[in-house]
């Protein structure tokens, strides 16, 4: 049985894969769930945001589907001007309440992604944990604060650490609301076609993910940093 045709039964039942070891993880049916504010760092006086408020599928890569540094990573990108990025707001849910072992989180800018694929990494904060993640249908938004300049679009998104095993947990999509710019990071081997996609190439259509950025414009951009500044620049943290 092909991928796809496995995927399409489970989303007609409206439950998560579950095979053992499929690297594409897809959470359906969630119209009946509530958003909760579970961790907030950041105002919203100025939160950007493509989906409407409401979240009706959710996605994630495991085992082979996700790999250091960032394949496996999903992204929202934004064309606001140059400004900083000072925030960036992550809605995510568990599959179900064993899916959370305390797997980190490290939290991407990447230039571009509005006209083309996201490019180089403009910053990174490694080592993120988050605490009490809600279970399907139900779930949380989640600030981390990541000062980063930006000279023009840029896309915002985050990778989980778990490669090699199973999910802790799935990112939240909008099906129907504003058309926004939604992307997500193939591993090679998975099937699929690799590097900067479209979700829909390997979930399902939607309008955007439940990524959202706290941006202020009229800052000066900075040049981006090498990935190694990067690695020093951020130290993990609990």
């Amino acid at each position: 049985m092909g991928i796809r045709v496995w995927l399409a039964m489970l989303l007609l039942l409206g439950v998560t894969a579950a095979r053992s070891e499929d690297p594409v993880l897809i959470l359906s049916g969630g119209e009946g769930g509530s958003i909760m504010v579970v961790q907030r760092l950041c105002s919203d006086d100025n939160l950007y945001i493509h989906h409407d408020g409401s979240v009706e599928n959710g996605g994630a890569w495991a085992y082979l589907g996700v790999v250091p540094p960032y394949d496996g990573a999903f992204g929202e990108a934004y064309a606001l001007g140059p400004g900083t990025v000072e925030c960036v707001s992550l809605w995510i849910c568990q599959g179900g309440d064993d899916w959370y072992q305390g797997q980190s989180t490290d939290v991407y800018i990447w230039e571009g992604g509005v006209e083309g694929a996201p490019g180089a990494v403009l910053g990174m904060v490694g080592g993120v944990f988050f605490e009490e993640i809600p279970v399907w249908p139900d779930g949380g938004r989640y600030d981390v604060e990541i000062p980063v300049s930006v000279p023009g679009p840029f896309t915002a998104g985050s990778w989980g650490n778990w490669p090699g095993a199973g999910p802790g947990y799935a990112w939240l999509m909008d099906q129907d609301g504003p058309a926004g710019h939604p992307w997500t990071r193939v591993a090679e081997g998975t099937g699929f076609p690799p590097g900067w996609q479209d979700p829909e190439v390997v979930f399902y259509p939607i309008q955007s993910m439940g990524i959202g950025v706290h941006f202020t414009a009229g800052s000066t951009p900075v040049d981006p940093a090498t990935w190694g500044e990067i690695k020093r620049l951020f130290a993990p943290r609990r």
